[in-house]
């Protein structure tokens, strides 16, 4: 039976500079090709997609990059709240990974900060998916097209429907020119 680590907030943490994982030309307008593309599919928002701009400008060509959270903030435009979540999210899309970068002082272990590893996958980015919007489409005479995906729609009696509340703002407005 495996014990679970004694603290497991320093269960991935290091001692030293950490891991570096450099980006040339191609891999640095890949990783923001992919940021886009999260964002257009709306799997990262507006704030995430700069957090990730942020740490591509913060990575050093020898793949240093540990940039404190207030640093990304400052540099997303955003608070230090939002950096977490993003840097997490980024982390769900497989795009960043980080690890604890520890010193002594004493008979403690401090965090100094963290170092950053930004992945390119080399899996194509994922189709985008369904708008969720419109049903169906109208055309010139007001037909309604309806894709399978609507069923058990009641045509006829959402016509009556409409045109119960048709009769109704007619009403309404023929007792507004009548009190004028």
């Amino acid at each position: 039976m495996t014990r679970p680590h004694p603290r497991p907030w320093h269960q991935k943490s290091i001692f030293g500079p950490g891991r570096r994982r450099p980006l040339n030309r191609e891999g640095r307008a890949r990783f923001r090709y992919l940021l886009n593309t999260h964002h257009r599919a709306r799997r990262l928002s507006r704030a995430t997609r700069d957090v990730g701009e942020a740490l591509l400008r913060r990575l050093g060509t020898d793949g240093h990059c540990d940039p404190a959270q207030a640093t990304l903030a400052e540099d997303a435009a955003c608070c230090g709240r939002t950096v977490r979540r993003a840097i997490s999210r980024l982390r769900d899309l497989g795009l960043l990974d980080w690890q604890l970068r520890l010193i002594r002082a004493g008979w403690r272990v401090e965090q100094t900060s963290n170092q950053y590893q930004l992945f390119i996958s080399e899996q194509p980015a994922l189709p985008f998916p369904p708008c969720g919007g419109q049903r169906g489409r109208e055309i010139r005479r007001n037909i309604v097209i309806t894709t399978p995906a609507v069923t058990g729609y009641d045509v006829e009696a959402a016509g009556a429907a409409l045109r119960q509340r048709q009769n109704v703002i007619q009403q309404k407005l023929l007792l507004k020119r009548a009190t004028r």
